[in-house]
């Protein structure tokens, strides 16, 4: 009698349940996709320094990215860190040194090209930084 009058509603949570399962599945195997990619591309001589960049002349952050990998990737998405004077993250900004949809510089970087990039950081870097800082990838967007 209970199965009969609910049935409906049981199958619907059962078919609820396997679909949030799967889900998780698979940004699991999305997430192990991404981990393996980042680990094939490498931020290089990253540093803070005076120059020009983007036709600015003042502080930036400069560097290389460089594509190990086999894929083209559209998009890097890097988090730059800035440490405070008591060794605390004080800020968490984030650059794109490979962006499809920048109007200066969309070249996708593809298997075995570098990159060099520069921002300008003088409006971003929080008052009490220290001067130092860790840069790490985030995410890849390929083509």
């Amino acid at each position: 009698m209970f199965f009969r009058r609910y049935r409906a509603l049981l199958i619907l949570g059962i078919v609820f349940a396997i679909l949030i399962v799967l889900m998780f599945f698979f940004q699991q195997i999305k997430r192990d996709e991404l981990n393996n990619q980042l680990t094939k591309v490498e931020l290089q001589n990253v540093r803070i320094g005076a120059g020009i960049s983007n036709g600015v002349l003042g502080t930036a952050i400069f560097g290389e990215i460089y594509n190990k990998g086999d894929k083209i990737i559209s998009i890097a998405e890097m988090n730059v860190e800035f440490i405070n004077e008591d060794g605390e993250v004080a800020k968490v900004h984030k650059f794109f040194p490979v962006n499809k949809f920048s109007f200066r510089e969309s070249l996708p970087l593809k298997p075995g090209q570098s990159k060099e990039f520069g921002f300008p950081i003088d409006d971003i870097v929080p008052e009490d930084w220290d001067g130092t800082f860790t840069a790490r990838l985030t995410e890849l967007i390929f083509k």
